[in-house]
């Protein structure tokens, strides 16, 4: 970092954006000395965010346009070009250098990555060995763990964790046999998943997602999975849910919940933020709320002040022990020119799915999620911005990574052995 506050990242992008949330923030400079020190001393994690992903390299460029000029269609260009682009950095050393310096300007010691979406076990599989093959070639900066032993080793190593979770069960529909359903989470527990989305936006056979304005809550088979989950040691994530699934979940979980990525709603009147009842259900379990990083979830002209705003009213609500941070977010690679895809096709990708549309979402356009104050790569000020705040350093460390561990610790299954066991 320069004398000024400045600090020289891998693009000009990055730069840009740390020098606007500077602005932003005015730290004076013991704050601004304190809070970068603070971030590399201390446990930092992100509760649920995503490698950098999506990069373009020539390969790729090549791939897009072949494909395009091959008329296959918006979704099937959609679908080949995810895991090609996905892992372009792992057959390209110049994307790899700038994938390995966009995670290491986070200064995180551990991620919760999503993985799968839970639309079907063949699409979540194959997008988990995306992630499993990306862990394996940058294996000198990247762990896939699973306890918060393997994260605590990992991050003593200089290594990142990357603990897995998905947007929804391995429960398709199918639904026949519920005890031979129900044993596909025990083998995403054995493939390294952590966390679970219940639902997602919409309805699922589980319950109502937040999109949904019937909010009916769980259903039998919800209250059933959540048993599982806890059995199995997999944590109860509620971000997407209605506010009655939400409930329904903190009362029927025994073990600690998480809505690992949202906001206040009492700060913002947004679908995907959590309701003061909400908060506070999920804080009695000994639960977690983590606050993301999306402008368009957290307010008009959000930014990170705004953010720092979700993550006080939080504190305020559930206790300082209940919140974290879950930026939802990713370092942005910039689209290339020259490169279109179908704007007009009938394909719109996961907008029904997710429900992204101008009724839910009517904050306007913005940046500054990925190139201005609450940029992924952004995240030393984040803790600078706590400072700011006035929390002291014992709580900084909670919200950074400490609770995240104690609600880890406490869904992790009794009879499980420790490495440390056998030694």
């Amino acid at each position: 970092m320069n004398t000024d506050g400045t600090i020289k990242h891998c693009d000009k992008v990055t730069e840009g954006a740390w020098a606007r949330a500077i602005n932003i923030l005015k730290p004076s400079k013991a704050q601004l000395e304190h809070g970068l020190e603070l971030h590399e001393r201390l446990f930092a994690m992100d509760g649920f965010g995503f490698l950098p992903q999506g990069l373009w390299t020539e390969e790729t460029i090549n791939e897009w346009k072949e494909l395009k000029d091959g008329n296959v269609g918006a979704r099937e260009l959609s679908k080949r070009m995810e895991n090609r682009r996905g892992t372009a950095m792992t057959r390209d050393i110049k994307a790899g250098k700038e994938f390995i310096s966009a995670i290491r300007a986070t200064g995180l010691n551990c991620m919760v990555q999503t993985v799968a979406e839970g639309k079907s076990r063949e699409e979540d599989i194959r997008r988990m060995s995306t992630l499993q093959h990306i862990c394996r070639v940058f294996r000198d900066t990247l762990v896939h763990a699973g306890s918060s032993d393997e994260i605590k080793e990992a991050s003593a190593n200089g290594k990142v964790a990357v603990l897995w979770s998905v947007n929804g069960p391995p429960l398709p529909g199918q639904i026949q046999d519920v005890d031979e359903e129900m044993s596909w989470i025990e083998t995403w527990y054995n493939l390294g998943v952590r966390l679970m989305h219940l639902t997602y936006n919409r309805r699922n056979f589980i319950g109502d997602g937040c999109a949904e304005p019937a909010n009916a809550g769980l259903s039998e088979l919800g209250k059933d999975l959540i048993k599982k989950l806890n059995q199995t040691g997999i944590i109860v994530d509620i971000p997407h849910s209605g506010i009655n699934t939400t409930l329904d979940a903190a009362k029927i979980s025994s073990k600690p919940i998480m809505a690992s990525h949202t906001g206040a709603r009492g700060v913002f009147n947004n679908m995907r933020c959590k309701t003061d009842e909400e908060l506070k259900a999920i804080a009695d379990t000994d639960g977690l709320i983590g606050v993301y990083a999306l402008h368009q979830m957290l307010g008009e002209k959000a930014n990170i002040s705004t953010f720092l705003d979700h993550i006080d009213y939080i504190v305020k609500t559930a206790g300082v022990d209940h919140t974290a941070i879950g930026t939802d977010s990713s370092y942005h690679y910039l689209w290339p020119e020259g490169i279109t895809g179908y704007p007009n096709a009938r394909f719109t990708g996961n907008k029904w799915w997710g429900n992204w549309n101008e009724k839910n979402h009517p904050i306007p356009n913005s940046d500054e999620s990925w190139a201005g104050s609450l940029a992924w790569t952004n995240w030393p000020l984040y803790t600078v911005g706590l400072v700011g705040r006035g929390y002291s350093d014992s709580d900084i460390e909670k919200i950074l990574g400490k609770n995240f561990l104690r609600v880890l610790d406490a869904n992790r299954p009794e009879n499980e052995i420790r490495a440390s066991d056998i030694k």
